[in-house]
């Protein structure tokens, strides 16, 4: 083979390689898809997002009040009746009043009071009109009555007893509710007898009856004796204003 032979041979294999490459290129660009077409393909579709559903806050019901009771009337005195009250521990004259119906100023009229803040365990007092009295007290003509609480006042000591400037009878009031000691007495057994004024003795309070004389005052009382009362082996009693003995104490 001469070498024209050979070059002709070499042309037509590159020939026929060439035609086969771009048979090749061509196929496979036939094949392949286009890029929009992919991109569509490919791209996924958007999440669908549900609209939140607005929750409404519950309503409450409102709350129906409870049906007011209407209170009874209260019912009027009357006017030509009255009845007696007998002060109880712990009663004041504003209490008194309202729990009959009445003004304090009707109650301090009806019993020529004048001091609103002093009432003691045991006064009796005139209800005007009528009003029914529950507890402590009874009517004009009825005998019966409810029993008060005895006033705890008792006879603490004697001081020095059988001297006669120094010796006095010590009186403490042990209730929760103010005493007038008037109208009571203390009573040296077989002996004299002292009777008390207008005297309001608190709760904790005290008084001192001195045997000899003096200038009276809230807490120290003077019996102007000429000699000295008590002695070893004395008894001395305290009486209520009806008689009733309230409290005794032998004198050390």
């Amino acid at each position: 083979m001469n070498r024209r032979q050979l070059g002709f041979l070499v042309l037509v294999n590159a020939l026929v390689s060439l035609a086969i490459a771009l048979a090749v290129v061509w196929i496979a660009e036939s094949r392949r898809p286009d890029l929009e077409e992919l991109a569509a393909l490919y791209t996924p579709p958007p999440p669908v997002i549900p609209l939140a559903t607005a929750t409404l806050p519950p309503v409450n019901p409102v709350a129906t009040p409870p049906p007011t009771a209407t209170p009874a009337p209260a019912e009027s005195p009357d006017p030509g009746e009255s009845s007696v009250y007998v002060v109880q521990p712990g009663d004041n004259l504003l209490a008194i009043a309202l729990r009959f119906n009445l003004t304090l100023d009707e109650l301090m009229e009806a019993n020529g009071l004048t001091d609103p803040d002093f009432v003691f365990v045991g006064q009796r007092l005139v209800i005007p009109g009528g009003a029914n009295v529950s507890q402590g007290g009874s009517s004009p003509g009825s005998s019966a009555s409810s029993p008060v609480a005895a006033p705890q006042v008792r006879i603490a000591q004697v001081e020095n007893p059988g001297n006669l400037d120094g010796e006095a009878v010590l009186l403490v009031n042990d209730g929760d509710a103010a005493v007038n000691l008037q109208g009571w007495t203390l009573v040296r057994e077989g002996g004299p007898a002292y009777t008390f004024g207008d005297l309001p003795l608190f709760p904790g309070g005290s008084v001192r009856l001195h045997s000899t004389g003096g200038a009276d005052t809230s807490v120290d009382l003077y019996w102007g004796q000429p000699q000295a009362l008590w002695t070893p082996g004395a008894t001395v009693r305290l009486l209520d204003a009806g008689g009733q003995e309230v409290a005794r104490y032998v004198v050390p």
